[in-house]
């Protein structure tokens, strides 16, 4: 998997990878997440990195390259954790400390366990203030992740190519991206669909609006299996 991102990146002809999808999530949801193999034997490779599910999700991998998500959050900008969340939201909206770091399944209105008041009471250290803060100063000096997208221009290396129809924009991303191609009923497909989305074969005429379409062309393409070969 983490192959297959680099490979598609340098087909692409990024010099570096893109903040957006995340490199570390993407890779994961494929099956292979770096430095973190599922045993000391590490994994296990071959035919177990294709399955059916996988298969899809290394279409979905292309998608989000092609077309990055406008609501996607740097994970390692945002704490999962749902008590420093608590803590914080309660700190922006003005409560005191005491009030801001009770358990996050306290409610308004409900009483806390006498217990519990009491070892918040005789705790030297505000543990959920602490770990808020902990976190707070993290993000403060941890340099961030660039969170760039992919900056593609099929259209501009289609103009740049000089070419004319559908069939040899289709032929040219073929030959760019796959090591073997694909069978010719994938071909006309392929071929097919772009004439669709343009509403014409001939590249003169859509060449003001063809981005879209190109990269949707792209993400069928690096959807078919023969791709996971390359």
């Amino acid at each position: 998997p983490v192959e297959l991102a680099v490979s598609t990146y340098r087909k692409l002809g990024l010099n570096e990878a893109p903040g957006v999808p995340d490199f570390n999530r993407a890779t994961g949801a494929l099956g292979q997440t770096l430095f973190r193999p599922p045993t000391v034997a590490g994994w296990a490779g071959g035919r177990s990195w294709i399955t059916p599910g996988l298969l899809l999700e290394r279409g979905n991998f292309a998608r989000d390259l092609l077309f990055p998500d406008i609501n996607f959050i740097p994970p390692d900008r945002r704490n999962g954790s749902r008590e420093i969340q608590s803590v914080a939201r309660r700190i922006r909206d003005g409560l005191d400390i005491t009030t801001a770091t009770q358990p996050s399944n306290i409610g308004e209105g409900q009483i806390m366990a006498e217990s519990n008041m009491l070892a918040d009471r005789d705790e030297d250290f505000n543990t959920r203030y602490g770990s808020f803060r902990g976190w707070q100063m993290a993000i403060e000096k941890v340099k961030p992740i660039p969170r760039h997208t992919a900056r593609l221009d099929f259209s501009g290396d289609v103009l740049q190519q000089e070419l004319t129809s559908t069939t040899e924009v289709v032929d040219y991303f073929i030959e760019r991206f796959m090591r073997v191609a694909p069978g010719a009923d994938a071909r006309r497909m392929l071929v097919k669909f772009l004439n669709e989305e343009l509403g014409t074969s001939n590249i003169e005429e859509a060449q003001t609006y063809m981005e879209d379409a190109l990269r949707m062309m792209v993400h069928l393409l690096l959807s078919q299996p023969e791709y996971q070969l390359s």
